[in-house]
């Protein structure tokens, strides 16, 4: 009984230790948030509004008031760097099969349309095709990209890392991806652009600040997205916030399209909202 209680008290005292440490990991401004306190993040380019992850959708989200462009990429079967959501493009267009084993002139040859579970009942305009990520930087070269790495490869991170150099828009993306692995080697090989946390970088991030230690977490990242809430367990909390103020990490919330949360997410202090209905977003803000 005597051990259990000394080991006890000297837990207390190592976690009364702990939070008492000053925060030492902030990490530094990057030129990517140096101009914005708050973003409007269009995600998948607004896909309510438009198709998904596409240049019109892109073009138009700029034009209703998103800041930032969120995205997704693949890698086509001849190495482009193309914009979509699933591995396949069975649930956007009017074709099917992987993007992997498809070459940029044959995914190009189907239909985008609006994604047949989330928006069956949306109608797109003719014309829209799957873009390169290449031709949203050349339409779009003075604005940010929120850019998720989908695959769990290295490959299309290097190929993306190229592409973002040689449009020198290394100030003008960060890069993110649920799989933290596919992260850490994107660091390494391209660390002139910054990353946000993946699942798993974040979910500590989260448990530290449950506990009130988050002030000590060496964030690998910038930036952190996460959801409100994950199977009925909220995420998003003063506590989590604060100790990313602290760290000068920014945590943008997804996928909010109902205006009360997002005005309640805004009041709570959020950096950015990620959202299909960048529209609505602006017309809060303003």
């Amino acid at each position: 009984m005597r051990k259990i209680l000394y080991t006890l008290i000297c837990l207390a005292l190592v976690y009364g230790v702990l939070l008492m440490l000053p925060t030492s990991n902030r990490v530094p401004t990057i030129a990517f948030y140096e101009s914005q306190s708050f973003s409007n993040i269009a995600h998948g380019t607004g896909r309510e509004l438009l198709p998904g992850n596409t240049l019109e959708g892109a073009l138009n989200a700029v034009a209703v008031g998103a800041d930032i462009i969120e995205l997704d990429v693949h890698l086509s079967a001849d190495n482009i760097v193309v914009v979509r959501h699933d591995e396949t493009i069975d649930a956007t267009t009017n074709g099917s099969g992987l993007i992997a084993a498809m070459t940029l002139a044959e995914l190009q040859a189907y239909k985008v349309g609006f994604h047949e579970t989330d928006y069956p009942d949306k109608v797109a305009p003719d014309g829209i095709s799957i873009p390169t990520l290449e031709s949203l930087f050349v339409a779009l070269p003075d604005k940010r990209f929120l850019i998720e790495l989908k695959p769990d490869d290295i490959e299309t991170g290097i190929r993306l890392c190229q592409l973002v150099l040689a449009h020198g828009l290394q100030d003008q993306v960060i890069v993110g991806s649920f799989y933290s692995s596919v992260l850490q080697a994107f660091r390494q090989l391209c660390p002139d652009v910054p990353t946000s946390l993946g699942e798993e970088e974040a979910r500590t991030l989260v448990l530290l600040s449950w506990i009130g230690l988050a002030h000590l977490y060496n964030s690998p990242g910038y930036s952190v997205q996460l959801p409100p809430e994950y199977y009925g367990v909220t995420l998003i909390s003063k506590s989590l916030l604060k100790a990313a103020n602290e760290l000068n990490l920014r945590v943008d919330v997804w996928t909010i399209n109902d205006p009360q949360e997002m005005i309640d997410l805004i009041d709570l202090g959020v950096s950015g909202i990620i959202t299909d209905r960048p529209d609505i977003l602006q017309a809060i803000e303003i």
